[in-house]
């Protein structure tokens, strides 16, 4: 049976009111002074008390706030802590249900949430097991991605045509301002390829599909000349609005930054990428690089554009992947520097810079 909205947000009031209440009688189990910890009885919680903030659902008693994310994802972790800034709460216990196949797991989440700080308090992340929920541990940090085959020849061709060679998730992209054009890819064996690099042309991959089937006969190489020519024809500072102008946004900024490092305060800076991949080609997802800072010490830049809630998790995820000790700066249009953002970046255990990048767009 299908629930209706207003159902459905009954059901996530009580579910939230019950394992507020389950976690506050095993604190109360767990210490001998949970009263006065505490302040409450469990039994006095009532759902009327829980209200819908957005996609959460969220509870603050006595300023230790409660909150049932939508998803595990960095951007409803954010939204919780965005949340509980406002009310303002002095600790925050956010609780998800166990994740379907497209969230991220709950010990990245946990992984996320150790970045931050809430009135100087850890933030707990805790996973709902029918009536009941458990404190989950914190995930390692995965290994940077090994870089990718090189082949020189293929890569001349991406040169040739003043594309940014990016090296970034075990790939060899070609670039027109950060929106992909080409890559190289292993045709395998067993789908009755060569176990070999190849290039293929197109904006992302259903387009390099479509190349495929459309122009099979075609040189690549002659392809991505036409492929690049129209790119860029719509995708230059200054150009009238157009789709192409519009995607990867925060890679156009990377871009420019690589290309002109003083942009940004560093000295040198190459393309990374962040710890986790983009969904899809039109998703919004922070670009990133990794250099030094004018005065030689070690330097890590995230870019973003719009509001991004998933921005300042991810960005601390991948300092503590790359160097641990690195400045992090977050680079923005002057316009994008949101209130929620400034929150965010406040509420790292270890600060990031907030600075302006100037657009590269119309």
């Amino acid at each position: 049976m299908t629930l209706d909205p207003a159902q459905r947000s009954q059901l996530q009031k009580a579910k939230l009111a019950a394992v507020t209440r389950d976690f506050l009688d095993q604190e109360r189990a767990r210490s001998a002074v949970a009263q006065e910890t505490v302040g409450f009885l469990s039994a006095e919680i009532d759902v009327a008390e829980v209200v819908e903030a957005g996609s959460l659902y969220a509870l603050n008693l006595n300023g230790h706030g409660f909150v049932l994310l939508s998803e595990s994802s960095a951007r409803s972790l954010s939204a919780a802590m965005i949340w509980a800034a406002q009310q303002p709460a002095q600790r925050l216990t956010v609780f998800v249900d166990a994740p379907s196949p497209s969230d991220a797991r709950t010990e990245e989440l946990s992984r996320w949430a150790q970045y931050f700080l809430l009135a100087e308090q850890p933030i707990e992340v805790r996973v709902i097991d029918g009536p009941v929920s458990r404190r989950v541990e914190p995930g390692s940090v995965p290994e940077p991605c090994a870089l990718p085959e090189r082949h020189e020849l293929l890569e001349q061709h991406l040169l040739a045509e003043g594309l940014e060679v990016v090296h970034e998730h075990g790939v060899t992209r070609g670039e027109v301002l950060g929106l992909e054009v080409a890559r190289l890819v292993v045709w395998p064996g067993e789908a009755g390829g060569d176990d070999a690099l190849h290039l293929e042309v197109g904006v992302g991959r259903f387009d390099r599909d479509a190349h495929a089937a459309v122009r099979p006969d075609e040189s690549p190489v002659d392809d991505l000349a036409h492929t690049v020519s129209i790119i860029r024809d719509h995708r230059f500072p200054g150009a009238p609005s157009h789709a192409v102008q519009r995607l990867s946004r925060e890679r156009w900024l990377r871009a420019l930054a690589v290309a002109q490092p003083s942009l940004v305060g560093a000295e040198t800076l190459t393309a990374i990428g962040m710890t986790a991949e983009p969904a899809g080609l039109r998703d919004a997802f922070p670009a990133s690089a990794v250099g030094t800072a004018t005065d030689g010490s070690p330097l890590i830049l995230v870019f973003s554009c719009g509001v991004d809630l998933g921005l300042l998790p991810l960005a601390a995820d991948l300092r503590e992947q790359i160097n641990s000790e690195a400045t992090l700066r977050i680079a923005l249009p002057a316009q994008d520097h949101h209130v929620a953002t400034k929150w965010l970046a406040s509420m790292l255990r270890r600060p990031a810079e907030l600075i302006d990048i100037e657009v590269g767009w119309g």
